[in-house]
């Protein structure tokens, strides 16, 4: 299975998600960029509200792009310990870039949101929707910074994850919702014929 493009790919997640339609007690949360259009598919065909949950990579000192760790916005780090230790990371260098990404996360939060303070989510269900799932630092950092609002429950709904994050995120959350997962797997992208990057222009009229 290909998606042709994110809408693609949420409307079809949607039918995996068909059981939460129009309920009151649950929210989306989108992982920008990408999983805002996904998001968006999903929330407009079951009628569900939707928000952002953001945390950012950290990644690895040769390899920008490669996670390490993630932040959340309170500053808390989620580390991919396994990749740490082989690539040997310090920890002055994850530190050093926790500041740098912590103060882009604020702004694009206020941005996106137009402010940083989050309800309770007592209960409630929280989804965390992204486009894909790689190596899972960065939704591993959503999931724990949603749990501190205090859903009754927290899943997550994406198209496409890596098996070995799969096995990974299960211990982290209440269950997970996808369409593929299959090796050999080298990047999300790899599973769309459209994955473009998402304007920013686009990111703003999905949200209005």
């Amino acid at each position: 299975m290909y998606f042709k493009d994110r809408v693609d790919a949420g409307r079809k997640l949607a039918e995996k998600l068909k059981s939460f339609k129009e309920r009151q007690d649950v929210t989306l949360f989108a992982v920008p960029r990408g999983g805002i259009v996904v998001a968006k598919a999903i929330a407009d065909d079951l009628k569900l509200p939707l928000d952002i949950v953001l945390a950012k990579k950290i990644g690895a000192p040769f390899n920008a792009e490669f996670a390490i760790a993630a932040v959340d916005i309170n500053g808390d780090i989620v580390l991919n310990s396994e990749y740490v230790e082989y690539f040997s990371v310090k920890e002055e260098y994850i530190e050093h870039q926790k500041e740098k990404v912590l103060n882009s996360l604020k702004q694009q939060l206020i941005k996106y949101r137009g402010k940083l303070e989050y309800e309770s989510l007592e209960n409630k269900i929280a989804i965390i929707v992204d486009d894909g799932i790689a190596t899972g630092a960065t939704t591993k950092a959503c999931i724990r910074f949603l749990s501190k609002l205090n859903p009754k429950q927290i899943y997550i709904a994406t198209p496409v994850i890596a098996p070995s994050t799969l096995k990974e995120l299960e211990k982290e959350c209440d269950d997970i919702f996808y369409l593929i997962s299959r090796e050999p797997f080298y990047a999300v992208g790899q599973f769309y014929v459209d994955f473009s990057e998402v304007s920013e222009d686009s990111i703003e009229e999905l949200l209005s």
